[in-house]
């Protein structure tokens, strides 16, 4: 298979970098400069097929991306620590609905990158990627998940639940980035305990992570909600009415049958995925939201507002889920 390739052209002048005369050319100033990884990713992003625009600013912007997909790897490996897939993993069926939509989300996004590898796009595979590292994982899934994963007892099924969704995440995203980012991928995969190279893995089948497109319907349905409490929150954080998203009391009117009327009966679901205090459900022609300040008391651990606050016998400044995630004998002394 041959592929061919445009020039590499400075962004300003349209000349050729080789050309330039005033830019680093060789690839070692970059690689000294940035490392290996950042150099490849850059090589990855571009459009190879035309002239390929290049300054050290549009190099720069890959390394942000770069950063972002380095810390979600990192943030999702920290949560791994206490979770062995063979007695803490959780069935796909009893996971919660943010749970089978990000692993739904993941099997698209293996299609997606099989097929680019397949046909050499490698900015398609680069684009992926970081959409799901930076969007779908770091903005959406982990800001989400993080209270259970962070708070909830050890062993509960909402928390292993979520790490079982991160251990696959981690398995598949690591063999795909490992064409693109050999050394992260490879201390990546070192760090999920195998002691092989991902290197000589092969890459994950689409078939082999399981799907639910009603999990799908369900959270695109709730991101559309949470952009309107979202709204809500920030114009009473500017009016003084709370400080805090998790201080919010929201009450969310939406249409007769739409989804957040359909998980009516799973508030904690609901107030998990728009981080809000409480949660209070109207009918109405359109979405809509108000917001007030939670009366609850604040817990020292979780910091959510809640009602059953101080209602532990031995944990007084505690929610009743952080009191019962604490040993008894626990003292912060």
């Amino acid at each position: 298979t041959v592929i061919t390739h445009g020039f590499v052209v400075d962004n300003s002048t349209g000349k050729k970098i080789s050309k330039s005369g005033d830019k680093p050319i060789n690839a070692n100033f970059f690689y000294d400069k940035y490392g290996a990884d950042n150099l490849r990713l850059w090589a990855a992003s571009v459009d190879y097929n035309d002239e390929v625009p290049f300054s050290i600013e549009l190099f720069e912007q890959v390394v942000d991306a770069y950063r972002r997909i380095r810390n979600t790897l990192r943030v999702l490996l920290g949560n791994l620590k206490d979770f062995d897939s063979a007695k803490d993993a959780v069935p796909f069926e009893e996971m919660t609905v943010i749970d089978q939509w990000i692993l739904t989300r993941l099997r698209e996004v293996t299609a997606n990158c099989r097929q680019a590898y397949d046909r050499y796009e490698f900015r398609k595979v680069y684009n992926e990627l970081n959409q799901f590292c930076t969007v779908d994982l770091s903005s959406l899934y982990i800001d989400i998940t993080k209270d259970r994963l962070y708070c909830d007892a050890l062993d509960s099924s909402r928390r292993r639940a979520s790490q079982t969704a991160i251990a696959q995440i981690m398995d598949t995203v690591c063999r795909l980035l490992a064409p693109l980012l050999s050394f992260t991928a490879d201390e990546s995969w070192e760090a999920l305990g195998n002691e092989s190279s991902v290197h000589l893995e092969l890459f994950p089948e689409p078939d082999s992570i399981p799907t639910s497109p009603e999990a799908v319907e369900k959270v695109q349905g709730l991101i559309e909600a949470r952009h309107v409490i979202q709204k809500a929150i920030e114009a009473a954080r500017q009016a003084k009415t709370i400080a805090r998203n998790d201080e919010a009391v929201v009450t969310l009117t939406a249409p007769k049958g739409s989804v957040v009327h359909q998980l009516a009966d799973q508030i904690d679901t609901l107030t998990e995925f728009f981080i809000i205090s409480d949660l209070k459900l109207a009918e109405g022609e359109s979405l809509g939201a108000e917001v007030t300040s939670s009366a609850a008391g604040k817990c020292a651990r979780c910091w959510r507002y809640v009602d059953n606050v101080g209602k532990h016998a031995t944990f007084t400044d505690l929610c009743e889920r952080c009191a019962g995630a604490l040993p008894l004998d626990f003292s912060l002394a």
